[in-house]
């Protein structure tokens, strides 16, 4: 049974609408004029039906009013209007209505409308009531990933990171920490999916990256223990692109290992791209943990200026045109630096000169490590 506010000033039209209404197992609230429409509203109907011209505040009005109020917008309201009238039907259109009737009233026509009006009233409320959870998720989610990023160390003042978000908040998880060693471990992971499905593979992966490494444990070893965990704990289809680094103490080699996110650049002093780490693994949470593997690859540092890591998102982030950065610009932004201008600074002025204001379809993450 629905709560159906109903004002007409025709007499006999109301108790034909009325009558109807009651027939089909509603309650009906009547009233005469705008005013007491308006205080009516207070008693959250679930359906308006407004006469075009109602006295103190007309039907048009009413209907604005109501519509302009954000607890009411998804409400059905349904203008009753004299047939043929021009002015009513331009009027109609300006000021939100979901339907009219045109009177003199004909009982199928009111039955049938108000039947479609009723379905669409309960799919509105099915949407508001799955948007106010997707909402509550998505403080969760973003509540999570705070957290973990609460738990990082103090700044690395050679390490630059920048995330921009495609929606409420970025879900790439970038963290670092350092070993008893004074070796730099980092980690960038994409993981499929957006907001508390992100979240949820982002707990496992710190708590595993931070505790291992806080005790001395070798990058390996930490790769192989996080795929284990996703393996365990992901549903089919959901997994994490992934890199891994190990920067030693004195800065003189890097390990790397990439799972599923664009190439690793390593870009000598003059920003030239000296060598790089493609992807040559499957993403963390695939491969059973008795067929994985965790070796990383070994680069020296020896003339090196830069380590960019970035996520799928740069890459892929298109402009107005469609058009997309493309590892092309990416290398383009590193070679033009200028020396007033750090790579990093660089890399994410170029992307976001790129994007012209436009919000990214993905995640973008970047990050470099300054190595001279």
């Amino acid at each position: 049974m629905m709560k159906i506010l109903l004002a007409q000033t025709d007499a006999e039209s109301l108790e034909t609408i009325g009558a109807l209404l009651l027939a089909e197992g509603h309650e009906v609230s009547p009233a005469s004029g705008g005013n007491e429409v308006m205080n009516a509203m207070q008693e959250n109907p679930d359906m308006v039906i407004l006469d075009a011209y109602l006295p103190e505040i007309s039907g048009y009005e009413c209907c604005r009013l109501i519509k302009h109020d954000e607890n009411n917008r998804h409400k059905p309201v349904v203008l009753l209007m004299p047939s043929q009238d021009l002015t009513a039907w331009a009027r109609f259109s300006e000021c939100g209505a979901d339907d009219f009737i045109e009177q003199p009233l004909y009982p199928h026509v009111v039955r049938a409308k108000i039947r479609l009006l009723l379905r669409l009233n309960d799919l509105y409320q099915r949407l508001d009531t799955n948007h106010r959870h997707a909402e509550q998720e998505i403080r969760l989610a973003k509540h999570m990933f705070d957290t973990i990023t609460k738990r990082q160390p103090q700044a690395v003042d050679f390490l630059d990171f920048w995330g921009l978000s495609a929606g409420h908040f970025c879900g790439d998880l970038f963290i670092y920490e350092r070993t008893p060693e004074n070796h730099l471990h980092v980690f960038m992971g994409d993981f499929t999916g957006h907001g508390l499905a992100a979240a949820m593979g982002a707990l496992p992966v710190s708590d595993i990256f931070f505790a291992m490494t806080r005790n001395g444990c070798g990058i390996e070893q930490i790769i192989a223990e996080v795929n284990h965990k996703l393996y365990e704990i992901m549903p089919t289809g959901k997994f994490c692109a992934a890199i891994f680094l190990r920067l030693e103490a004195d800065g003189s080699r890097i390990g790397l290992w990439n799972g599923g996110l664009p190439p690793v650049l390593l870009a000598d002093r003059h920003n030239k791209i000296a060598c790089q780490c493609e992807s040559s693994h499957l993403p963390l949470g695939i491969s059973d943990p008795a067929e994985f593997n965790s070796r990383t690859v070994q680069f020296d540092l020896a003339g090196i200026g830069a380590v960019v890591l970035c996520s799928d998102g740069l890459i892929e982030a298109q402009n107005s045109l469609g058009e997309a950065f493309g590892e092309e610009r990416l290398a383009q932004a590193i070679a033009r630096k200028s020396k007033e201008r750090s790579t990093f600074n660089h890399i994410k002025s170029n992307v976001l000169s790129f994007l012209e204001g436009l919000e990214p379809h993905d995640d973008i993450s970047l990050a470099v490590i300054n190595i001279d």
